[in-house]
């Protein structure tokens, strides 16, 4: 038994349950592929050191290293989202990381029945954290006494992006949580990772097409993996015919045909983020998509969005962006 400071992470599979009752064949085949998805990680990527429990349809990681914990992680979320491009049913990942005192024991109950006791403060955390997101997500928590940087390290393989929307619950009220922008590995090559990257984005915006018009609590799982996807992309988008392409793609393709306010926010922090901001702002499909969403109904929601207090710097650079279309729409 021990009761040392661990890295801990619950992953979930969305939509398991509904998936059992439509096709139990096809939710065997799924869980399988899961379970082997995950072993093959662990044990071929470099993550032998890290303790895996799965059971039903999530996963337990355990491990001292909060860079071999991340790391894993956003590769099992990048080759779920893969996956799901070829699937009969798509693997959408939920989850939350956290740290935190772990007490594990062996428990032999009878000659072939072993049971693993775990307490776990931070295990109760990230599966609470599981709980507060839609879609393919994966918060980080932050004792608001120590900076991020305390545990944080450069083998890290993953950008966090603040998430002000999520507040603590009342069993972790001084936390503060942050997204991990899992669809870049930034442990690859720029090109490389800008390939997957974008990929990865294209697969998000297929699926969040394919599923759109569902029903709202099931739509918005594949709205926020889409959004996820395109703040993952934003350090890489740049002013170059491949990106421009992508950028085409999402407005007329996705954001156009699919309105949705979750995506649309996504879409302009992308652009505001990147690299290439300024040349962004007088990109035709960057245009295009002002112009139809500023007079949609909508609109309305990203604007309440943007008028938190804590959004108020990113109101700004919308506002700038804006007054650029229409100067460019004159």
């Amino acid at each position: 038994m021990n009761g040392d400071h661990r890295v801990v992470a619950y992953i979930d599979l969305l939509g398991f349950s509904d998936l059992v009752v439509r096709d139990l064949r096809v939710a065997e085949h799924l869980l399988s592929d899961f379970y082997n998805m995950a072993q093959r990680i662990k044990i071929s990527d470099g993550f032998a050191e890290l303790e895996l429990f799965l059971f039903s349809d999530f996963l337990f990681v355990q491990g001292d290293d909060v860079s071999l914990v991340v790391n894993y992680v956003c590769k099992l979320y990048r080759e779920a989202l893969q996956y799901s491009e070829t699937s009969a049913w798509p693997m959408l990942c939920r989850g939350g990381v956290a740290r935190g005192a772990v007490i594990t024991q062996q428990r032999h109950q009878a000659p072939n029945v072993t049971k693993n006791f775990v307490i776990s403060p931070a295990l109760t955390h990230a599966v609470k954290m599981e709980a507060l997101v839609k879609g393919q997500r994966l918060l980080l928590a932050a004792n608001e006494r120590e900076a991020l940087s305390h545990f944080w390290n450069d083998q890290i393989h993953a950008i966090c992006y603040d998430q002000p929307s999520i507040r603590p619950t009342r069993l972790f009220l001084k936390y503060r949580y942050q997204d991990l922008l899992w669809a870049r590995d930034s442990g690859k090559e720029y090109r490389d990772a800008k390939t997957e990257t974008r990929h990865l984005v294209r697969i998000a915006s297929k699926l969040f097409k394919d599923n759109y018009g569902r029903l709202k609590g099931v739509s918005v799982h594949y709205a926020e993996t889409l959004r996820i996807c395109m703040l993952s992309y934003a350090s890489l988008l740049e002013s170059c015919p491949e990106d421009r392409d992508l950028l085409a793609h999402l407005v007329d393709e996705v954001l156009i045909t699919c309105p949705d306010e979750p995506t649309w926010l996504g879409f302009i922090e992308m652009v505001l983020l990147s690299r290439d901001a300024y040349a962004f702002q007088i990109d035709r499909a960057v245009l295009s998509f002002l112009r139809f969403a500023l007079v949609s109904p909508r609109w309305g929601a990203v604007c309440a969005t943007l008028e938190r207090q804590e959004n108020l710097q990113l109101l700004n650079s919308v506002k700038e962006l804006i007054d650029v279309a229409m100067r460019e729409g004159e």
